[in-house]
């Protein structure tokens, strides 16, 4: 390392800021006179605090490293963030480290904090100089009841004095028990297939949140929600109607969901609603990228058309309830209608072709999806 890396900064991060408020001292604060009054004037006023700690932590790692690298390759310095601990903080931190290599211009950092909050700021500092090494400094604790209790006391306490704690230990609980008590109160009231729709309705949105979040499925429902809010709008509208139309045909009325025939199947349903999705989309795409979806339009009619016509018929011909010249019928009709949807897409294509710019905002021409 030494061969490549000559000059050295100890750096210790304070993202919250907890030493800069409490003390009121500016920072960066850079050298080891200055590091060790602050720390030693932090540690006699807050000395619980983990901050004071990993300050002499990096103070003695700094009297190892002079031994090596000599002192005039060798620097201390703080730096803080904010208490919102967000983009402010890291900008924060960011400028000061900035400032400290215009005082001491060095070969890379090593970082010190007393815990993983603050280690988040690690690639920001990566962009200045290399972070040669991470260490946390951990406060050892005696595991006497005495010293659980001091500190359940303490953390107790901050979570229900600060804001940003508060909300999750006392608004979360507060809404739930006051969800109870409305249904407690008017429970014996409600009829028993309600009680049953209630039930299945909040299980089943637990179970998909939980799945959702669980398998990271958020990030693309928030990424297909930036980019076509209209189209997850009617989706979701859709999948809304979906299920009130099969709790209603089960339970309202005491019916199975019909499969075949009927004024309204299974099929025909699913059939509106990607017809419906699709065709929003395809809107949506044009009004915001200026690209014709002639693809989108295709797929849109094909599956609408197989669901509405054919798939109703094969799903009753496989269980006997439709002719095989009826089913024959409606695949030819779906065949010539296919046929035609593309024959069109192909001249579609071919008479536009593809515009440059792919379609995006701002691009020359109009593309085609």
């Amino acid at each position: 390392m030494s061969k490549l890396v000559r000059r050295l900064i100890v750096l210790y991060v304070d993202r919250d800021n907890d030493v800069g408020e409490r003390l009121g001292v500016p920072t960066p604060i850079i050298g080891r006179n200055n590091v060790l009054k602050v720390a030693t004037e932090y540690i006699l006023r807050y000395p619980d605090d983990s901050d004071a700690n990993a300050m002499f932590g990096a103070i003695q790692l700094y009297d190892t490293l002079i031994s090596t690298f000599g002192s005039e390759n060798v620097e201390i310095a703080v730096v803080t963030g904010t208490s919102s601990e967000d983009v402010t903080a890291d900008m924060k931190i960011l400028n000061e480290v900035d400032r400290i290599l215009q005082v001491f211009d060095a070969d890379g950092f090593i970082v010190v904090s007393d815990g993983p909050s603050d280690e988040v700021v690690v690639p920001l500092i990566q962009s200045r100089r290399p972070v040669v090494s991470v260490r946390r400094i951990v406060v050892k604790q005696t595991r006497g009841f005495e010293e659980f209790a001091v500190l359940a006391r303490y953390y107790i306490g901050k979570l229900f004095s600060e804001p940003r704690y508060r909300r999750y230990a006392l608004g979360v609980p507060g809404a739930l028990l006051l969800i109870y008590g409305v249904f407690y109160s008017v429970w014996p009231y409600i009829p028993s297939i309600v009680r049953t729709m209630i039930i299945a309705s909040i299980t089943i949105l637990l179970g998909v949140s939980f799945m959702i979040y669980g398998f990271n499925f958020h990030e693309n429902i928030l990424r297909f929600l930036r980019m076509y809010e209209a189209t997850f709008f009617i989706s979701a509208l859709s999948i809304f109607f979906v299920i009130i139309y099969s709790l209603s045909t089960y339970y309202m009325l005491h019916q199975t969901i019909p499969l075949w025939g009927g004024p309204l199947n299974v099929f025909d349903l699913m059939g509106l609603v990607i017809g419906a999705i699709f065709t929003v989309n395809a809107i949506e795409v044009y009004i915001k990228f200026r690209v014709r979806p002639f693809g989108r339009i295709a797929a849109d009619v094909l599956l609408t058309i197989f669901l509405l016509l054919v798939a109703s018929d094969l799903a009753g011909y496989m269980l006997g309830k439709v002719g095989t010249y009826a089913l024959l019928t409606d695949l030819a009709i779906y065949t010539v209608v296919g046929l035609i949807t593309l024959i069109t897409l192909g001249i579609l294509r071919n008479k536009y072709g593809k515009a440059k710019g792919g379609g995006k905002p701002g691009s020359k021409g109009v593309g085609i999806r």
